[in-house]
């Protein structure tokens, strides 16, 4: 009996890269909170089982506040790949597994903040579709 090795997404961790907050007034719990996420993904030339996935939120709330946070998760994956699999891996796998860490980061930093937000929860997101594909180019700009 042959046994095949199993495929492993490794999750190497989550960095916070950026982070911008201003605030006008308190803000008011009654007030929708714009959301936007953006995950995208960084493929290494040079290591092919590496690649980093790029996490832009934003919350805005008009007269209130503004928060962005960029975070950058690593993940190897271990194992041999065909290149669609691959790509399902990334492209649905990775941002599931790396949200909840910038999720409580938003949470713990809002609650740290006092009366200027109190604590955001985000909700949880259900994330579909290609991601986009950023160069290098783009990654250093980002991390300036």
């Amino acid at each position: 009996m042959q046994i095949e090795q199993q495929t492993k997404l490794k999750f190497i961790g989550v960095d916070i890269i950026h982070v911008n907050f201003s605030t006008l007034q308190p803000y008011d719990p009654s007030i929708k909170i714009n959301i936007d996420i953006k995950p995208r993904i960084f493929l290494p030339k040079d290591a092919l089982n590496n690649f980093n996935v790029l996490m832009d939120v934003t919350l805005k709330c008009d007269t209130y506040f503004d928060l962005s946070v960029t975070a950058m998760g690593s993940f190897e994956i271990e194992g041999e790949l065909s290149e669609d699999i691959r790509t399902k891996f990334i492209n649905v796998n990775t941002p599931a597994i790396m949200f909840p860490y910038v999720r409580a980061f938003i949470s713990t930093l809002t609650s740290n903040l006092g009366t200027p937000t109190g604590t955001l929860i985000i909700p949880t997101q259900f994330f579909k579709g290609d991601l986009e594909i950023i160069n290098e180019n783009d990654l250093s700009k980002k991390e300036e």
